[in-house]
């Protein structure tokens, strides 16, 4: 971060130039449980805050704003790099990456490099009875002990209630041993794989939904002009394309804007 001034004078400092372009800025606000947010007309900062956190927000958001008066699509690189833009798209994750460390999905992918070894340690004891067992399909000795059973639910939650016409009754995986004591190592071992599948299936979807939303043309031009607020000179080793190519349309005042905020943050472009 390039000035050393106290940061609640320079988040003031940012708000009143927002706010004099007709920008409405809120900090008092849970901004939707997000740090922030823009909608056109205005932004929305999160109260839970503290000013340096605050300032890196208001850049971020500003930047969709500055973005909204070249494309209100907010969807497309070329308005905002030119007609290259789409070969830049790794440079720019590559300063997302450095933005925020949760773009990479690293804790993600390592919980689910995680379930990829239970998962194979869990096969390889099926196969020392059942040397045919394939995870990804029917498990016989399974299909034929529950085939009158509640047992069967466990195949797809690992907690369930099942309701009678008298009572009802839950069973957890972790209680599959009380619950169903003629059941065997290897249906008890089949049905945490299934449960290890599920997880890992779930953190599949969600490392595909994140990589979706950081790719974002309006997210990567965001992240990339908060990068500049944090490190100037590491986004250029990161990003020079990037950075040439955005310097060539701030020069001629492209991003609308932009220039008044590096201004008030002190941080020296060219």
């Amino acid at each position: 971060m390039v000035s050393t001034r106290n940061s609640t004078l320079i988040k003031a400092e940012l708000i009143r130039y927002i706010s004099s372009l007709g920008i409405t800025v809120n900090t008092v606000t849970k901004a939707r449980g997000n740090k922030g947010f823009f909608k056109e007309g205005r932004i929305d900062i999160s109260k839970n805050l503290d000013d340096d956190s605050s300032i890196r927000t208001i850049v971020h958001e500003f930047a969709h704003f500055s973005n909204f008066k070249i494309d209100k699509t907010l969807k497309n690189l070329k308005p905002l790099f030119g007609e290259n833009a789409e070969q830049l798209k790794n440079e720019l994750l590559e300063v997302t990456k450095f933005v925020d460390e949760n773009a990479g999905a690293n804790l993600l992918n390592k919980e689910k490099e995680k379930l990829k070894i239970n998962i194979k340690s869990l096969t390889e004891s099926i196969r020392e009875k059942y040397p045919d067992f394939s995870p990804a399909g029917d498990f016989k000795p399974f299909k034929k002990f529950s085939r009158f059973s509640d047992i069967k639910y466990l195949e797809k939650y690992d907690r369930v209630k099942v309701t009678g016409l008298k009572d009802s009754k839950t069973y957890t995986l972790a209680t599959v041993k009380e619950d169903f004591p003629d059941v065997s190592e290897e249906i008890i071992s089949y049905l945490n794989l299934k449960s290890q599948q599920r997880r890992r299936a779930k953190i599949s979807r969600r490392i595909t939904k994140m990589e979706q939303y950081y790719s974002e043309p309006c997210e990567l031009f965001a992240r990339f002009i908060e990068g500049l607020y944090l490190d100037k000179e590491y986004v250029k080793e990161l990003a020079p394309q990037s950075y040439d190519a955005f310097i060539e349309r701030f020069n001629k005042n492209y991003y609308y804007g932009l220039r008044e905020i590096f201004s008030i943050l002190r941080l020296l472009i060219y």
